[in-house]
């Protein structure tokens, strides 16, 4: 409901804006009007945004990291559907964030920037909407909405997909670029902003209309006031964005040279400064260079010796992959393979504390150690955490591994890794987060090789493992088959007869729409005569309970009443079992039983079902590149129809009547 204390509506930088209350414990600002000239009300506003949780449900993620959801969606506001983008920010643990949290929320903080922009013609995507939860004095989460800007692209993107760009017909267009780049930094400067930020991706081009390429900002985050180092941080945003264009074969320091002119142009530097000025921020751009390619001649050197000869067998293995679920279970065939190459090894594997009882179905490891990353979180001003910490890495040390192999390629992990105090440490060329300099040999991953399995199978023959085995070696233990033979008895469901689905995922871009697993269910039960049973975390009954009111046909709702060993058990007896992208799908294909996997934007080249095409469905599987994830709308999930899973399904039920292999 609107503020009824602030009901005033406010004219801010050529806007009209009002306050609301769209929820208990939540306050925001909204603009009452669109670029297309619509006009809203603040109860428009307010019965569009009554549940604030769900306006990171159920659209297109574009990022999900670090307490941060940006995703595309559309809202339904006085009889419109706006298009819009919405980031959903938490706050996480720890002292920073928590005096953080005492400041206006970051939300309202970008509206007020956007305003500002808009007021002093920068163009920005236009603001809409900034929500923020408070708790007390701490703003818990944050939600900033602005228009989505359709048919755009990142400046990088842009660049890197005209080939023609730098030809003579082209010319015009990046000298135009240059002006709207130099217009975008002067205006920030002459309201005493700067962009702290200014790589390419923040950053989209358009072309509205089919007119000239317009340039338009749209992070907010990294507008910043300008500091002690005024001079220093008046040119940064253009060596910045220089360092991510400058190499392009498009992009050369004539471009660079022409978009300081006009910034200088338009701020008015003088003439005689100019020279000394570029030439610093040449150097900067090109010592940047020369950093990047000295890093990669060190890999490239790491590379040759990337095959190593161990000398005498290891004795003691390390596996780190700690999380989550599915990528666990894609990477037990390297279990296995180092089992085959090394039976006498001690091997031991680095896991996550919820993830753990899978191992008790899983043959050929000796040990587990724990890592429980939420109680961790807090070590550097919690005692009992920094205890723990402590003890954990006391652990590490005491396994004396002579191999420690990571394939999880982030930050935390590579640094547990070289915390073992192992000298042969070996983890991904390409991993995320700076993790590259705690491993002692970094593995590239073949340019014709996608698939993880394959890339994981690199790894380990790389750390001298001399057999390759494509084994899961996962199997239902006997105490788990019995406690599921007796939960399906008590919902009179006959063993080995039924169908499983998985509607729910972590990620809403990876779940394939609830209606549509309820058609499909129709289609299943009547087709086969095979009755359904849903199942998920404790977390997803919700969305499993959506199934079952939605279906036709009756469901077996399973949700939260299964722990990781009777999953497995439960799916190792399915005669189908259809999955969104997620743990309990690539359990039943580790178990090799009948599967479907629905793909969205993630690339199923690279997770899926290994050596069985047949058990994806997605648009276009094959063809998306060596990209982990496509953020084109035509890969969304929701363009994966029923007739195409439904055609999926009845190939597996009739050409795996049997488990393969069997």
């Amino acid at each position: 409901m609107a503020d009824k204390c602030k009901n005033q509506h406010a004219q801010t930088a050529g806007f009209e804006t009002a306050p609301l209350k769209p929820a208990p414990g939540w306050r925001g600002r909204v603009a009452l009007s669109d670029s297309a000239g619509n006009r809203f009300g603040v109860k428009d506003w307010a019965r569009c945004l009554a549940d604030p949780d769900s306006l990171c449900k159920n659209g297109e993620t574009l990022k999900a990291d670090a307490g941060v959801i940006v995703s595309v969606k559309k809202l339904r506001i006085s009889s419109k559907n706006l298009a819009v983008v919405v980031k959903s920010q938490h706050r996480g643990p720890g002292l920073v964030n928590l005096v953080r949290s005492l400041m206006p929320a970051k939300a309202i903080r970008n509206f007020r920037t956007a305003l500002r922009l808009n007021h002093n013609n920068v163009p920005v995507a236009r603001p809409l909407a900034a929500l923020w939860q408070k708790t007390g004095p701490f703003t818990t989460r944050s939600i900033y909405i602005t228009e989505y800007i359709p048919t755009s692209a990142n400046l990088y993107v842009f660049i890197r997909d005209n080939n023609s760009l730098s030809s003579s017909p082209n010319s015009t267009l990046k000298r135009d670029l240059s002006r709207q780049i130099g217009h975008i930094f002067a205006s920030l400067h002459r309201v005493s902003l700067w962009h702290r930020d200014a790589k390419a991706s923040n950053f989209l081009v358009h072309q509205p209309d089919k007119g000239r390429y317009k340039l338009v900002l749209v992070d907010m985050d990294g507008i910043k006031r300008y500091g002690l180092r005024r001079q220093s941080q008046r040119f940064r945003c253009l060596s910045k964005l220089a360092s991510t264009l400058l190499w392009h074969r498009s992009i050369n320091m004539t471009d660079y040279l022409r978009t300081f002119k006009m910034y200088s142009n338009l701020t008015g530097l003088g003439p005689g400064k100019r020279r000394s000025i570029f030439r610093n921020l040449a150097r900067r751009v090109v010592a940047i260079r020369l950093l990047a390619m000295a890093k990669a001649a060190m890999e490239g050197a790491g590379a040759k010796k990337s095959t190593v000869n161990t000398g005498q067998k290891p004795k003691n293995i390390l596996i780190i992959k700690p999380s989550a679920l599915g990528d666990i279970v894609t990477a037990l065939p390297a279990l296995s393979s180092l089992r085959a190459s090394f039976p006498d090894a001690k091997i031991s594997w680095f896991v996550r504390s919820e993830y753990a009882p899978l191992f008790d179905s899983v043959d050929g490891l000796d040990d587990i150690i724990l890592f429980d990353r939420k109680g961790l979180g807090s070590w550097w001003y919690n005692p009992k955490s920094f205890a723990a910490l402590v003890r954990l890495i006391r652990r590490l040390r005491q396994g004396k591994f002579d191999l420690v192999i990571d394939l999880q390629g982030l930050l935390r992990t590579a640094i547990f890794a070289w915390l073992a105090g192992c000298k042969k440490r070996f983890g991904m060329k390409a991993s995320r987060e700076f993790a590259g300099p705690f491993y002692t040999h970094k593995i590239a991953q073949d340019d014709d090789s996608i698939h993880l399995i394959d890339y994981y199978q690199k790894i380990v023959s790389a750390a001298g493992a001399s057999v390759k085995s494509y084994k899961f070696n996962l199997t239902s233990t006997k105490r788990a088959v019995d406690s599921v033979t007796g939960l399906l008895t008590e919902h009179g469901i006959k063993s080995g007869r039924y169908a499983v689905f998985v509607p729910g995922s972590a990620h809403a871009f990876k779940c394939w729409p609830v209606g549509n697993f309820a058609a499909l269910a129709d289609k299943v039960t009547s087709t086969f005569d095979l009755p359904i049973i849903a199942v998920g975390t404790s977390a997803e009954k919700a969305i499993t309970g959506m199934l079952k009111s939605t279906s036709k046909v009756p469901i077996t709702n399973f949700a939260g009443l299964t722990d990781i060993p009777q999953l497995i058990a439960l799916l190792d007896g399915a005669k189908v079992v259809v999955s969104n992208d997620t743990g309990p799908g690539h359990i039943a294909t580790a178990l090799g039983v009948p599967v479907v996997l629905i793909f969205g934007v993630t690339n199923p080249a690279r997770i899926r079902p290994y050596g069985r095409k047949d058990a994806v469905a997605a648009i276009e599987p094959e063809s998306r590149g060596r990209e982990i994830e496509n953020s084109d709308p035509r890969y969304a999930i929701e363009a994966v129809t029923v007739e195409h899973v439904f055609e999926k399904v009845t190939y597996q039920l009739e050409h795996y009547a049997k488990k393969p292999g069997e």
